[in-house]
């Protein structure tokens, strides 16, 4: 009777350790948060260039529906030059930017189902970070049903490495030290998303306070003619690493990747978030990103969001 006791507990002991290993190994990583969605009016009319531009000096949360729904009716799709230069998890800035060749598609819910189908390829021009024995000079997300190579990780390419592909958890502590957002955000619709979101959040509770700068060119974003407005906290805030992630809270983590002080430009003729900028309490620099040569009707190469566009810098 004891050894049939043992032997019971031994197996199960055993079945719960292979349930362990495969959730491990094996199981599907879970899917990222569903995040906020902007639903377009699209009977609405759209703004002209002085109404827009009222719109950015008034009432900025006002400003980014229309930012979102013209992205919404006239985008395919979204090809850039993306130069990020930021703080991430307490690392000094770099000294160096990062350029970055970046292709998004499916950024924008299908019209019929309301799903995302996301697509993310992004090739480093210069300034990749090193990561174990090689620099990770590309990497790729897909949603789209059997993408070869995904499975709603991250794929990495190190063409030093002894193992030049390598997968990461979308949300995992990998991805996270390489990048203040997750690369299923990383296009311009689901920036102006988040700055949406959040600026609508704080309108209603009362504590949005903007400022319209001015409208100029901006040479980080190639020259384009911009609204400039400023956001400013009362107290240090940091975003979630995903869009619609658990808010953050941990006051260590605050106090280390913590912002006042958002600035971002708004392209005057695309109404695009081409720019933003993060400032500590301190009035330094926590990060920057800048979107240049943009293009919303691309014509993608068939392989640009596969892992053989990967390695062939498509």
């Amino acid at each position: 009777m004891a050894r049939t006791v043992v032997g019971a507990i031994a197996l199960a002991t055993l079945v719960l350790l292979g349930v362990g290993v495969y959730g491990r190994f094996f199981a599907a990583p879970p899917p990222p948060p569903a995040g906020p969605e902007f639903t377009d009016t699209a009977s609405a009319p759209l703004p002209t260039a002085d109404e827009f531009e009222r719109l950015a000096k008034t009432d900025p949360v006002a400003m980014y529906e229309k930012c979102l729904a013209h992205y919404q009716r006239t985008a395919k799709g979204l090809s850039a030059t993306l130069v990020k230069r930021e703080r991430v998890n307490g690392e000094p800035l770099p000294a160096q930017d990062e350029v970055i060749l970046l292709a998004v598609r499916g950024d924008v819910p299908d019209p019929a189902t309301g799903t995302h189908e996301i697509e993310v390829a992004m090739h480093w021009v210069s300034g990749a970070k090193r990561v174990g024995l090689g620099e990770v000079v590309a990497t790729l997300f897909s949603e789209k049903p059997g993408a070869e190579g995904t499975g709603g990780e991250v794929v990495t390419y190190r063409p030093r490495a002894l193992k030049p592909t390598h997968s990461v958890a979308l949300a995992g502590s990998s991805a996270k030290g390489q990048s203040r957002y997750s690369i299923r955000d990383a296009g311009i619709y689901r920036g102006m998303l988040r700055t949406y979101d959040a600026w609508k959040q704080r309108r209603a509770a009362g504590t949005l306070k903007t400022e319209y700068v001015e409208k100029r060119a901006v040479a980080e974003v190639g020259g384009r003619v911009c609204h400039v407005i400023d956001r400013t906290a009362a107290a240090p805030e940091a975003d979630p690493f995903e869009l619609g992630g658990a808010p953050v809270t941990d006051p260590a983590v605050i106090a280390r990747d913590g912002f006042t002080r958002v600035r971002v430009m708004i392209d005057a003729e695309t109404w695009m978030q081409v720019g933003s900028e993060l400032y500590r309490p301190d009035g330094t620099l926590l990060a920057s990103y800048y979107f240049r040569n943009v293009d919303t009707n691309p014509t993608f190469a068939p392989d640009t969001f596969t892992v053989a566009g990967l390695k062939a810098g498509k």
